[in-house]
């Protein structure tokens, strides 16, 4: 279980828009994945990446600092927008917003496709490119999912 995050169905539908912009292909579980990952950083409010993520709106769009890039491919390509979600995903997104977490994502702050467009993944790497602060946790079908080293964001990893 996480945190509740205060939402509106605005939001859910937001959520359910990314999860299957990133991870349709990887079923229903890679979508929860995508999810907790968002829904985690709302609630680590920690520096120097997750600080003042008030809402899910300000992860989805939160930008790389210092460069105006979004973290998430789905906002910079435009699939975010293309995406029609079911009741089925927008329930997987409540479910989130409730603090239903993937156990196995629940403390999991990034996530990355290491081959995109690929027929198969490569491997993980230890840490996550660009964000030395990672260490690799798990992978699931095109993911690879990643936690913060030990005393980053004690705020969250409590």
């Amino acid at each position: 279980m996480g945190r509740r995050i205060n939402h509106n169905e605005n939001d859910v539908d937001l959520l359910a828009r990314l999860m299957l912009a990133e991870a349709v292909g990887e079923g229903a579980e890679g979508m929860e994945f995508v999810g907790t990952v968002v829904a985690n950083r709302v609630e680590a409010d920690c520096e120097p990446d997750f600080r003042n993520l008030r809402n899910i709106r300000h992860a989805i769009y939160q930008t790389i600092p210092g460069t105006g890039i979004p973290h998430f491919e789905p906002v910079l390509n435009g699939a975010l927008y293309t995406q029609r979600p079911t009741e089925e995903d927008l329930q997987r997104a409540r479910n989130l917003l409730h603090g239903h977490r993937d156990p196995r994502a629940r403390m999991s702050l990034w996530f990355f496709n290491p081959s995109p467009g690929q027929a198969y993944r490569d491997p993980c790497t230890p840490t996550m490119p660009r964000s030395p602060m990672t260490q690799f946790e798990f992978a699931h079908k095109n993911h690879c999912f990643y936690v913060g080293v030990p005393n980053y964001c004690p705020e969250f990893y409590r």
